[in-house]
């Protein structure tokens, strides 16, 4: 199974991907890679901090964003790139994370594009073939 797939053509200025997973553990672990490859080459490299954080939402749609917009946090104003994360989601939408993170000054030769935020811009969360799809939107 593969853990995410670009969408070229999709928006001009956006990137937009679609993330899968058995689970929403495994779907929100893999949004968090496909992000963090978009911004950088060859993300899946040395894990010098580890963070936690939790989140929670109000709605699905709205648990994806905030996840990502986390995540954006922390590379913005904690110059820190997640690289890896393990991901608890019970069904109060209560959202923890324990990952993996690299400092952005060790990767600023492989820095691709500079995410801004995730939108909820054709957002879409739907289970199929045992699979659970999520499409988003990044603004870049």
């Amino acid at each position: 199974m593969k853990r995410y797939k670009l969408l070229k053509d999709e928006a001009t200025a956006d990137i937009a991907f679609i993330a899968y997973g058995k689970d929403l553990s495994e779907l929100f672990r893999n949004i968090s890679i496909a992000v963090s490859n978009i911004m950088v080459l060859n993300a899946e490299v040395n894990r010098t901090k580890k963070i936690n954080f939790t989140i929670h939402s109000k709605s699905l749609d709205l648990l994806v964003v905030d996840f990502i917009n986390k995540i954006v946090f922390y590379k913005d104003y904690k110059n820190l790139l997640i690289t890896d994360s393990k991901i608890q989601i019970d069904k109060k939408l209560n959202l923890k994370c324990q990952a993996d993170c690299e400092k952005i000054e060790n990767l600023k030769d492989r820095f691709l594009v500079d995410v801004k935020a995730a939108t909820l811009h054709e957002l879409e969360i739907k289970k199929e073939k045992g699979l659970i799809k999520c499409k988003i939107v990044l603004d870049v």
